[in-house]
């Protein structure tokens, strides 16, 4: 049987922390050149959504690396 967890609520340093290191392994996928599934984005991302955790492009370095990175994966896989 699961232990009972506690019912506290992370805070908004915790959910923060979760999407800094969501948005980091995002770009360490990207890089590393392996797909990424549909499926597992989609939680990740509902899960983010769910928490209203939201950053802005322009004060995000590793949201500015990702969007850098996709943009570049478009213009790689429009060449192909």
């Amino acid at each position: 049987m699961a232990k009972k967890t506690d019912n506290k609520k992370a805070s908004v340093d915790q959910l923060n922390g979760l999407h800094d290191l969501v948005t980091k392994y995002y770009c360490d996928q990207i890089e590393a050149g392996e797909e990424l599934s549909s499926g597992f984005l989609a939680a990740v991302n509902s899960f983010l959504k769910t928490n209203n955790i939201t950053a802005e492009v322009s004060q995000s370095e590793p949201l500015q690396d990702l969007q850098k990175k996709l943009q570049q994966l478009m213009l790689d896989e429009g060449d192909e």
